[in-house]
């Protein structure tokens, strides 16, 4: 074959310039994301029911909807937690589940758990969780003349609110990039009646008389058709309230007398009683959470948006626009850090290439076929609808150092004929031949150890098929460009007389350092050397295996690495029963402080209005906060200051801090603790108390040294009713009731049908406090049968008031209930899940369940011995095809425990922690080693089959093979050395990943130039081939 291709240089040259331009073509149209594409296995329900408490939702609704799904399939794991108000419930799935079909089943447990709940519960949404539902950025528009940290202008900010929903969101939505734009911060506006009690008392009406009013006044019958002669008319009846006027100017007749509603009552449209207020440096902001469509290029969009985001600019100076969390810089900087160093890996490969071939033309020629391999790769990236992320480019670094090898061995192998007098083309097609079943036998076992990794259980399963199919391609591709492209180049470019006339830096030979006889020397001595110390050198194998043991159960070891971050999400509970108002005030005071140290600041001040938002509600006495650094190194001491600071101030607080969300965080749930407690109680009867609760978490805080995150508790005004009061007095219940929510601003009664919005009609008194609300409220009793009169009684005498406080949250799983106690940075977990089984084990009240990431982490690491075990089994089975041998697979395999022993001291040194990156680059290094041992072996062998006695055969194998394998070690090494000098998010994940293979490529070398041939001295020795 060959021979036939050199034959037909022009042919082979054209086929690859055709696939070259294809595959250019292709690389231009690639969708650029930050990860793969992978449908993350998780669905979210979220129950709302207003004023309902937690614990009344989690038994009549959370609870029954929990027990339906629990039946769903291929469910892995399901937590709850309920609040007043709201609950939320979250389903994750296994790996490979499909998530539509998931989500179809979620919906029709749900529709049969209706049956089941109370009448009036509105139907639970149900949220799919997508990579793509993560906005890309969120754009705060804030009023240029408001001042930061102070009162903002109502009126301005409420006309702010009507703009940016109806021009500004719209037009965004309008880009074919975008999908969605997620707003919260608005402020919406109702009509409030306001009635004045004494004079409603002085003409005896009451509440439930002004709801009448409003219900007889505000009516839409429908309209019917009247046909006159020819004609037919439409005709509506309507007595829709329209405007504030139209309530004002409604009539009601109390004891003969016509009264007008603006006579006793005060009427004016306001802003709705808030939940929620979004903050940005300072400033009151309406926020939008821009979310692109799945298929689009985010380069695209970026651009799309930025031309839209200039011309608002332009056309509306007086709103400021800033942009926070921005994932498209992160995809920017990533992308473009790790295409350098693609091409710095390049760069370094020509100059190893330059140092040992001695003359330009050989690593041009390496050079070239390098590009043509990796522009045709990415032909199959398109044709197999890969996109080009983090993963997928690092693997494509990975095997670039791999993909040389080919280039290298045959430009050897033909340069090594050439010395020994063989015309260009016999050397050509000889020097080809004899490596063309090694390199493919040693590409084969490099593929052989990734392929296992594709089925790893869960995400990083799915992350893994990325980067397997990147090396593979690139090692295929590059393999079949070595023998066919390769041979016909060097016979082309080493014949062309021309050429080096015209060019005569190109046949410049560098008078290296590194010439033939020194190289020779160095091996000669180092393997008599070895051959000198057999004792020492057996001694060293047989001890590097349980050292590599030990290092694997001594070095730290987690899921992923961690990842610098110059951004900071902090969520406070205040744990006080505080008024949105102060939540903001105490938001202020926090961020006016913090303003010099930080370049961004937002904040999410209590409930939130995003629909796509998967995350529990927050409460009007909770915060998230959002903090951008300068750099990643002042993200810890400002968590120190905050969380010092918010403790001195509020010590009740809960503060907890997390990375913001990204991509890659939804995928690998980097926030989660180390090991959760779960309390489930013995007694169901009643609920535990918060005395209990806080003196079992100082009690495990005594025990274990460790504080765990505290529960959040929340103080209750219970009223209850006293109902034979209620019968004394002659009272109606929905009377009462009546009183009370419009005492408290909750009596929503009806609706406002104005042009092209609908204001909701409150009737609601001035703001009191409870006290005063219990003094002065006059309830009245019904009419009186004897003489038709109606009296009043106050509300003090018909309720009772009792302080209580009660858990602000229910957690719940699939087991039932349970208090959670979450510890973080934990170093020994078993000694810790002891300490708590002594606490509880004391108390006898309590049944105990532990979760977490250390148990997640446990399982991927067993997985991951399991995956090594049979990649070393693949690789075992290729070789011994190979050697035709069960005994020198053998000695290949033995180099793999010294290589991972000291790869595994190495990441130990640089304070790294063995996590799936960094094992996955000792697995690649454990294939590309192997190589350089497959061909010397089979160097080896070939001289003994030529009768070539033992040792000459070590030492002229050893020669033959040197130049070959110091070379193919360097490039991958200098392939990698660009990732320890950059420091962006891809990077961060590749740094453990290139000390593991450096580290143990290094000894590899090593072991295979010196080590290698002593073992198969010492097997045949007496043996004849």
């Amino acid at each position: 074959m060959i021979k036939f291709l050199i034959q037909r240089p022009i042919a082979v040259l054209m086929a690859f310039t055709a696939f070259f331009i294809v595959g250019l073509v292709t690389y231009f149209t690639l969708p650029v994301s930050l990860l793969p594409d992978i449908a993350i296995p998780e669905i979210t329900v979220q129950i709302s029911a207003a004023n309902t408490s937690a614990r009344e939702l989690e038994n009549t609704v959370v609870k029954p909807i929990r027990q339906q799904l629990i039946q769903v399939s291929n469910l892995k794991d399901m937590a709850s937690e309920t609040r007043d108000g709201a609950g939320i419930i979250r389903l994750s799935f296994d790996f490979g589940t499909n998530t539509d079909l998931a989500f179809i089943e979620v919906n029709e447990k749900i529709d049969a758990a209706m049956n089941y709940l109370p009448k009036n519960t509105e139907r639970p949404k149900v949220i799919k969780a997508s990579s793509t539902d993560i906005p890309v950025f969120y754009l705060n528009l804030t009023l240029k003349n408001d001042s930061a940290y102070a009162p903002t202008d109502q009126q301005a900010f409420l006309n702010l609110c009507e703009f940016s929903e109806s021009v500004i969101k719209r037009r965004i939505e309008q880009l074919p990039e975008v999908a969605m734009v997620d707003v919260t911060g608005l402020l919406d506006r109702q009509l409030r009646i306001v009635p004045d009690m004494d004079k409603m008392v002085q003409m005896g009406l009451s509440v439930s008389d002004i709801e009448s009013a409003l219900a007889r006044n505000n009516v839409e019958p429908g309209s019917m058709t009247v046909r006159d002669g020819y004609y037919e008319y439409n005709i509506k009846f309507s007595t829709l309230l329209r405007t504030a006027e139209d309530v004002e100017n409604i009539y009601l007749r109390r004891e003969g007398r016509i009264i007008q509603l603006k006579e006793f009552c005060r009427i004016a449209v306001t802003p709705i009683k808030e939940r929620g207020v979004s903050m940005s440096n300072g400033k009151r902001a309406v926020t939008l959470a821009i979310i692109k469509q799945a298929d689009e290029n985010m380069d695209n969009m970026k651009a799309a948006l930025t031309r839209t985001m200039n011309y608002f600019k332009r056309v509306y100076p007086d709103i400021d626009f800033s942009i926070t969390r921005n994932q498209t810089e992160l995809l920017d900087y990533t992308i473009s850090n790790l295409q350098r160093n693609l091409s710095l890996g390049f760069v370094f490969i020509c100059i190893v290439a330059v140092l040992f071939l001695g003359d330009i033309k050989s690593p041009f020629i390496i050079g070239l076929s390098m590009v043509v391999s990796i522009v045709i790769s990415f032909l199959f990236f398109y044709l197999f609808k890969m996109s080009l992320n983090i993963i997928s480019l690092s693997g494509l670094i990975l095997a670039l150092g791999m993909m040389i090898d080919s280039s290298i061995i045959v430009t050897e192998n033909i340069s090594q004929y050439r010395e020994r007098g063989y015309t260009l083309r016999r050397a050509c097609i000889v020097g080809t031949s004899e490596v063309v079943t090694p390199m493919l036998s040693s590409s084969l076992t490099t593929i052989a150890v990734f392929v296992p990794l594709i089925f790893m259980s869960g995400i990083a399963g799915a992350i893994f098929y990325d980067q397997a199919f990147s090396v593979t391609v690139g090692l295929m591709v590059s393999y079949f460009t070595g023998i066919m492209l390769l041979p016909v180049l060097y016979m082309l470019v080493y014949r062309t007389g021309l050429v080096t006339r015209k060019w005569k830096w190109f046949s410049i030979k560098v008078n290296n350092l590194i010439k033939e006889h020194t190289l020779d020397r160095f091996y000669d001595k180092g393997v008599d050397w070895v051959f000198a110390h057999k004792t020492f050198s057996v001694l060293f194998c047989i001890v590097s295996l349980p050292l590599c043991v030990f290092f694997f159960y001594f070095i730290d070891k987690e899921r992923m690495p961690e990842i610098d971050q110059n951004e900071l999400i902090v969520r406070i509970e205040w744990n006080e029963n505080i008024h949105l108002d102060e939540n903001q005030r105490r938001v202020d005071e926090l961020f006016r402080e913090l303003k010099g140290e930080v370049l961004e600041q937002t904040a999410s001040v209590g409930q939130q209005d995003f629909i796509l938002n998967r995350e529990q509600e927050l409460s009007s006495s909770e915060t998230e906060l959002y903090f951008k650094t300068e750099s990643s190194d002042r993200i810890v001491p400002l968590q120190q200051r905050i969380f010092r600071r918010v403790k001195q101030l509020y010590p009740l607080a809960v503060i907890s801090f997390s990375p913001p969300e990204t991509v890659f965080e939804k995928l690998f749930v980097t926030g989660e603790a180390d090991v959760v407690a779960e309390l489930y109680a013995r007694n169901r009867d009643r609920a535990p108390e918060a005395d209990t609760l806080r003196s079992m978490e100082q009690r495990l805080q005594q025990q274990t040294g460790l504080s765990p995150t505290g529960i959040a508790f929340e103080n209750q005004l219970n009223l209850s009713i006293e109902r034979e009061k209620l019968l004394l007095y002659n009272i109606s219940y929905d009377e009462l009731y009546r009183v009370l929510k419009t005492a408290f601003k909750e009596n929503n009664v009806s609706m406002l049908h104005s042009y092209q919005q609908y204001l909701p009609i409150n009737i609601a008194s001035d703001e009191k406090t409870v006290n005063t609300v219990l003094q002065e409220t006059l309830v009245q009793t019904q009419d009186n049968n004897s003489d038709g009169t109606r009296n009043y009684v106050p509300l003090r005498e018909l309720v009772k008031v009792t302080s209580s406080e009660d858990l602000k949250s229910i957690t719940a799983g699939r087991n039932g209930e349970y208090i959670p106690f979450s510890f973080y940075d934990v170093k020994n977990a078993d000694a810790l899940m002891t300490d708590v089984k002594t606490v509880v084990r004391e108390t006898g009240e309590w049944e105990l369940g532990f979760s977490g990431s250390f148990f997640s982490n446990k399982k991927m690491l067993e997985e991951l011995v399991v995956i090594l075990f049979i990649s070393i089994l693949l690789m075992y089975f290729i070789l011994a095809a190979q050697f035709e041998s069960f005994v020198q697979p053998l000695i290949v395999l033995l180099e793999i425990p010294v290589d991972v022993a000291f790869a595994l001291l190495l990441l130990w040194i640089c304070g790294h922690t063995l996590n799936l990156m960094s094992a996955i680059g000792l697995i690649v290094t454990c294939g590309i080693i192997i190589n350089d041992s497959i061909l010397k072996l089979d160097a080896i062998n070939e001289l003994r089959k030529e009768g070539v006695p033992l040792m000459d055969a070590i030492h002229e194998a050893g020669r033959r093979r040197l130049r070959p394998i110091i070379m193919t070690s360097l490039t991958t090494i200098f392939a990698m050395v660009p990732l320890l000098f950059s420091f962006d998010m891809g990077s961060e994940l590749q740094k453990p990943l290139s000390i593991a293979m450096i580290g143990a490529m290094f000894i590899g070398t090593l072991v295979s130039l010196f080590i290698i041939p002593l073992i198969y001295w010492f097997i045949y020795k007496e043996k004849k081939i």
